[in-house]
């Protein structure tokens, strides 16, 4: 078993299994592009399975074990939760206009 733990690619032969892991504030997609991928999520009882084109979102702060059924070929993309990236950059350019500010009154 694997443990992903960046954006990636990766082609998974028949039988293995791959865990991925979605940190605090991270959701994180997997898309089979090829094959097929069984998804088993702890304290689910019922398990999923992926076909080529699809896809599934892992929530933050869980796990899902993927376990290749046939030779698959699989994409895991990382995403931060916008809203602190958002609020980050508007403080910084308010903090910006603001030292820009008191030298144009000022003058």
């Amino acid at each position: 078993m694997f443990l992903v733990s960046n954006d990636m690619t990766a082609t998974l032969p028949a039988r293995a299994s791959l865990r991925v892991v979605a940190d605090p504030g991270e959701r994180v997609a997997v898309r089979c592009t090829d094959g097929e991928l069984w998804l088993i999520r702890d304290g689910d009882p019922k398990d999923t399975s992926l076909a080529a084109s699809e896809s599934f979102t892992l929530a933050e702060a869980s796990r899902v074990d993927l376990y290749a059924v046939t030779a698959a070929t699989l994409r895991v993309t990382r995403c931060r939760a916008g809203g602190a990236t958002v609020r980050g950059w508007r403080a910084w350019y308010r903090r910006a206009l603001n030292l820009v500010h008191p030298l144009e009154s000022g003058g």
